[in-house]
């Protein structure tokens, strides 16, 4: 159990983070679900189903600065104090690097590697000195071995990786742990949005609920990959 600690979820509004917020607090935590769309978090928070557990939402989107200032003190202002966060919140879209534009870069570096990477860093000040805590990035496969068309986001990700390295790196004495975890294909609506059943059948997949386990693995403590590392999970 969690003893009353406190986990930040972006893109907790459905798939993965849904999940996570969802596992997370049967672990005990006070969850504060982050997304853009406050109906959906509502949606969320009523399916944590966890007598006693506390959670509120944070309509926010994680690539304004004043949002993420935001989502650190609504966090504190609820519940005194920030123990993990899980960068879920991102952005996928189908276009190669040569017909890529600078906006079209801008745009996927900004939700998938700026925003996460700024949050992480204002909740690591937060964390309780010399109690620990946990930061945890969703990356991706892509990082490894882009599929066509998902080169600008795998770049993105990328940062994911390195940033999870440097967090360790940079702050052995702080006890925060820091992982990233990258998914081959999640059987999700944006998934879905770019390719079929024909072209990527669901037996080919990842179901949410095995990614947000991995996720919330390394919250908890319970992963076996040491602090720093990219866990990667291919898709079938």
């Amino acid at each position: 159990m969690s003893d009353g600690r406190v986990a930040i979820v972006t893109g907790a509004g459905s798939g993965v983070g849904r999940r996570v917020a969802e596992m997370l607090a049967g672990s005990g935590y006070r969850v504060v679900l982050v997304g853009r769309t406050e109906a959906t978090l509502h949606e969320t928070g009523e399916r944590l189903g966890v007598e006693g557990v506390a959670w509120v939402a944070v309509g926010a989107d994680v690539t304004d600065n004043a949002d993420r200032a935001r989502i650190v003190e609504e966090t504190k202002s609820a519940f005194g104090r920030i123990d993990a966060v899980v960068n879920n919140a991102g952005k996928a879209g189908l276009i190669k690097i040569q017909d890529a534009s600078i906006d079209d870069i801008r745009d996927q570096f900004e939700v998938n590697a700026i925003g996460p990477i700024d949050l992480a860093a204002r909740c690591i000040r937060e964390m309780p000195k010399g109690e620990g805590g946990a930061v945890v990035f969703t990356s991706s496969m892509s990082t490894k071995d882009p599929f066509p068309g998902l080169g600008v986001y795998g770049c993105a990700k990328s940062a994911l990786n390195a940033a999870c390295r440097a967090i360790t790196n940079d702050g052995p004495r702080s006890k925060v742990r820091a992982y990233a975890v990258a998914p081959g294909a999640i059987e999700t609506g944006m998934l879905r949005a770019m390719w079929n059943e024909k072209v990527l059948p669901s037996d080919k997949t990842l179901a949410p609920e095995t990614v947000a386990q991995a996720i919330v693995d390394c919250v908890t403590g319970e992963t076996d990959a040491e602090p720093g590392q990219t866990v990667f999970m291919p898709s079938h």
